[in-house]
This record gives C-alpha cells, structure tokens and sequence, in this order.
C-alpha cells in the first residue's frame, strides 16, 4: 500500500513542505491561534477583488493585507463558509442570514461530495492483529489508563509488578526501535491492503468501488468515541469482542463516485458560528446500489480467504433478527442496505464546494473577483476515485506554480510543464 509516510512517520504537508529551514525563511509569517472571519473585498460588481484577509485572535480582529493575491487554502468546508461570509455566494441565503452580497455566485457551498465506507467485522483467530501489540508498539504512554494496564501517573512505576515491569520495557524497546529505523507495528497506518474496482453499474470513466483491508478489529474506544459508532447496537458483546486480545479484522467496502450532492449553508453572519454541513449521503438511490455491491464484492473476497481463513460476518442483532438472518447465511440485498444505511462512515474527502467550472476558473481564480484563488480540495469538479490526500497536495503544488507564473518567480522545481502556463 503507498501512503504518505517517510521513515516511519506520517509525512504530513506540514513535514514535507514547512518544517525546518522553510518556516524560517524572513519572508513567510505563520500565524497561529487564529481564525479568519473574512475576505476583505474592495471594488464594486464587476470590479471587485480581494485586499487582504480578516482574522481574530486573541479576542482582537485584524487584517492581514495583500500586495499582490490572498489564496484560501481552508478545506472543502472552510473554503465557503469564508467566501460566504464575505459576501461572496448565492444571494438569497446570504440576505437570508443578513450578509450583504457582494458577487452573487449560487454555486458557493453547493456540489458537496464526499465517500463513504461500511466497516465489516470478522473473528479472524490467526489472522487478525491485536490491539494491545499495537498499543505496546506505541510506547509506555499508549498503555497508560484508561486505556492500558498501566498508571496513568508514571511515578506510581516504581511499585509495578514483575509482569507489568516486563511490559512496560518491551513497549519502550519497541518504540525505540521505531524512532531509530522507522520500523515497527506503529508503522503501519493499519490500513494494509486495498483494491480498487469497478461495479459495472455505470461511471465508465473510472473505477467505483474501493476495498479495504484493516488487519486488527480497533478497540472499543476507537469504535465508540472515534468512529461514533454505537457500539450497543453493532456488537451484542462489545467489551468482549472488540477486547485488546482479540484476533479481528476489519474489510471497508468504500464506493468512491458518489452521485450524491450535499452543500455548505450559512446559519449567522457570525463567523464564530458553523455551517450548516448537509451531506445528503445516499440522496441518490445509485449510490446505494453500489455500496451493496461492493459489500458484495467485500464477503466474496473474504469467503476465499486462504487457512486459517476468516470468521463469518458479525451482524448487528437488531439487524439480524429484522431480516432473519442466522449466522453464516448469505445476507440479502436489504440486510446490506440496512447495514450501510445505519453504519456508513465517511471517510473525511469533503470536497467540490468552490469547484471549477463554477467557483474557481481552471488556474483556480474566483470568477467575479479579482486576486483571489482557493487552492484545496473544495475546487475539483468531483471528488477523485481514491482517496484525497495525495490530489490536495498536488492541488497545491498546482496551484503554487500558477501563482509563480503569474507573477514572474523562478521556481527551482515544478511539478507541471515548463512553461508560462505552468
């Protein structure tokens, strides 16, 4: 599996592009603690730009002013709320919420696309990874209550047992081994193996269907306070089958061409109040079509897992009993729809909101508004078949170039073609 990782570590955009010398460098300011409120706009319609950026910190609302551009960088959720609370958006929800419109552009906030992904649960003794190995590989401070076996003070240490003793030595070795090779349990982002597909059920242009392969079954925690799973309801058992000893594995069926739309909506004019976040998921009757078949395809691949094999699915009971299911029967088409329906998780790709074509032009400028571009995942015209990290970066890189090129800097190293265009 490739991921972005480097010796290790999860090589995040912060690592690779700012870290060290770069955020030192006398021409860049980072400011932290801050939250921008708005886009400050001078002109009037059909000749209006963008001078700088508000923000608040410390309980004290400054502007940070543009020379030569601002580029909104804030996600596919901050990207339009800010747009919207400056005026720049559909009209008649702006003058809803009382801001006044500067450029009505009606397609701010609109085309959310996201993908989902529904969990399967397997018993898989002699496959399946523990959860107290990868806590151990984590270090002392993982095993620590509430989580783990040990003190949640470590001057209590002194006093362990033996075996409590013995643990807390082998987790510091492991994660020593880690921070000297890069080698470990902690390694891995436990998303081990994947594939992707096609269903058949339309989308010619590229594949549909993502599966992956988790090898361990998380713990309870993870699954209550992380996934906000119910875990009640999921699990008939769930302190003894999602236990830190147990051999699980978890199989993702993740469509990733959603026909579904969603949209950004301004509840205030206040910055300090969130959006409304409308996902919509499953607005679109296709696109539970294609979870059931992934799901299908998800159960095929487990049924011809090599010994010592997989357990059978574990179904929710409340769901068993309404279908009639009994453990080790092929579930019906409205089981899996049930399943998705109550247990579907994102898997955090917002995206599409300042899309272009309708938002940005193709060098990501604002249509209507002069020196301001919007550089995330918010512009692609629809979500990409995969997951999203890797084409927000490059995104970036993309949109780094054009900046450059449009105001006459010399890059050192480009990504795109060499050229005035780049």
């Amino acid at each position: 599996m490739q991921s972005t990782t480097r010796q290790g570590k999860r090589s995040s955009t912060y690592r690779a592009f700012l870290e060290g010398e770069t955020e030192r460098r006398p021409n860049l300011t980072i400011i932290t603690g801050a939250q921008a409120t708005r886009i400050v706009l001078d002109g009037v319609p059909g000749r209006m730009e963008a001078t700088g950026v508000e923000y608040r910190i410390g309980g004290e609302t400054r502007i940070a002013k543009a020379r030569k551009e601002v580029t909104l960088s804030a996600g596919a959720v901050g990207s339009p709320h800010l747009l919207l609370l400056s005026g720049i958006g559909p009209r008649r929800e702006l003058e809803a919420v009382g801001v006044e419109c500067r450029v009505d552009s009606p397609h701010v906030g609109k085309h959310l696309k996201d993908h989902l992904q529904m969990p399967l649960v397997f018993a898989a003794p002699g496959v399946g990874q523990r959860m107290d190995e990868v806590g151990c590989s984590m270090g002392p401070a993982a095993l620590r209550h509430p989580a783990g076996p040990l003190p949640a003070d470590p001057a209590e240490d002194a006093t362990l047992p033996a075996d409590l003793q013995a643990l807390k030595r082998d987790a510091e070795r492991r994660l020593a081994e880690w921070e000297a090779s890069g080698h470990s349990l902690v390694s891995s982002s436990l998303y081990d193996a994947g594939a992707w597909f096609s269903t058949g059920l339309g989308d010619q242009h590229s594949h549909d269907a993502q599966i992956a392969f988790i090898p361990s079954g998380y713990t309870f925690d993870l699954w209550q306070a992380r996934l906000n799973i119910d875990t009640a309801r999921y699990f008939d058992d769930p302190a003894t089958q999602l236990a830190a000893d147990r051999e699980n594995v978890i199989v993702l069926a993740n469509p990733v061409l959603p026909h579904s739309e969603g949209e950004i909506v301004l509840e205030s004019a206040d910055p300090l109040v969130a959006p409304a976040i409308r996902m919509n998921y499953y607005g679109d009757a296709h696109d539970l079509r294609v979870m059931v078949a992934v799901l299908r395809r998800a159960l095929d691949i487990v049924a011809q897992w090599p010994a010592p094999g997989i357990g059978p699915l574990l179904v929710p009971p409340f769901l068993a009993r309404k279908h009639g299911y009994d453990e080790g029967d092929d579930p019906s088409d409205a089981l899996l729809e049930d399943l998705a329906l109550h247990f579907s998780l994102t898997v955090y790709h917002l995206s599409c909101t300042c899309r272009i074509g309708s938002v940005v032009d193709p060098r990501l400028r604002v249509l209507g508004v002069a020196r301001l571009r919007v550089a995330d995942a918010s512009v692609m015209p629809n979500v990409v078949s995969g997951n999203t990290n890797a084409a927000s970066i490059m995104i970036g890189e993309k949109a780094a170039e054009m900046i450059a090129a449009d105001h006459g800097v010399q890059l050192e190293e480009v990504v795109g073609e060499v050229s005035g265009n780049a």
